[in-house]
């Protein structure tokens, strides 16, 4: 099965969300225009990576004003959309770095609460407790945000749960080249396609990535440019790669717990 991918990447002005919808709206036709099937958008996409108590006071509900927004451009334009934004859970009350996939009909698929939190998010946002993967066009797809790179578990559930396609979303704070080295990793330690989106601005490392299971670069942004990255993906190299490279069957569990004695 093969789809077009494309993996958004764009400066965000914190706390306004208009004008990050504005601009997100402004990607997603290019997106169009590329023929893709689905973009990927970055971490807090909709309301910058800003301060911990902005990101927490713009935190809604799901669905919610910006999600609808959202859905209604995928709807009207055709394509998927992959984006990450500050949730609330209005019956807790407790928020979570969450990055949510929407179907081309504009109904939610799935979303992705982010596990591994960095730093001060652990003041505005309670981490997630599992990495889901769902049927997105019917290929099997995991997403993850940003930190969430640098676990090699993380990767490994996806493609334990059947994943052959991660989307992930990013503010990295970290140099560029942990960065790039961290997704090609992950694609090839589990043989799985990730498409990773890059929130640029002054204060971010690092651009947008489509990686092959082989851990090759099928295309990169520009740091510090905002626009869009696409690649054309064949998910039957998932299972070509495997078979080659057996990874998921040769595992051998035991051997990797804790030294107890």
């Amino acid at each position: 099965m093969k789809k077009r991918i494309a993996c958004a990447q764009l400066t965000a002005v914190n706390g306004d969300v208009k004008k990050n919808l504005s601009r997100i709206e402004d990607l997603i036709k290019k997106a169009v225009k590329s023929e893709c099937h689905i973009v990927v958008f970055p971490e807090l996409a909709t309301t910058g990576y800003g301060r911990d108590e902005t990101n927490a006071a713009l935190a809604e509900t799901l669905p919610g004003p910006t999600s609808q927004s959202l859905s209604l451009m995928a709807k009207e334009n055709q394509i998927a959309i992959a984006i990450g934004l500050p949730e609330l859970d209005e019956t807790s009350d407790i928020r979570y770095n969450t990055m949510l996939l929407i179907g081309a009909d504009g109904e939610e698929i799935f979303r992705y609460r982010k596990v591994h939190l960095w730093a001060t998010e652990k003041s505005w946002a309670h981490p997630g407790v599992s990495f889901p993967v769902a049927e997105w066009e019917e290929i099997p797809t995991g997403m993850w945000i940003c930190y969430d790179s640098r676990f090699p578990e993380t990767a490994r559930s996806i493609a334990l749960a059947g994943g052959k396609l991660s989307l992930v979303a990013t503010a990295w704070l970290g140099p560029a080249d942990e960065w790039k080295l961290a997704v090609r990793s992950r694609a090839m330690d589990n043989g799985i396609f990730v498409a990773a989106s890059s929130l640029q601005g002054k204060s971010f490392y690092g651009p947008s990535l489509i990686v092959d299971p082989h851990g090759k670069v099928l295309a990169e942004g520009i740091e510090g440019k905002d626009g869009i990255i696409f690649a054309d993906v064949d998910i039957a190299e998932v299972a070509e790669f495997s078979e080659r490279v057996p990874l998921l069957d040769d595992l051998q569990p035991r051997a990797y717990q804790k030294n107890q004695s």
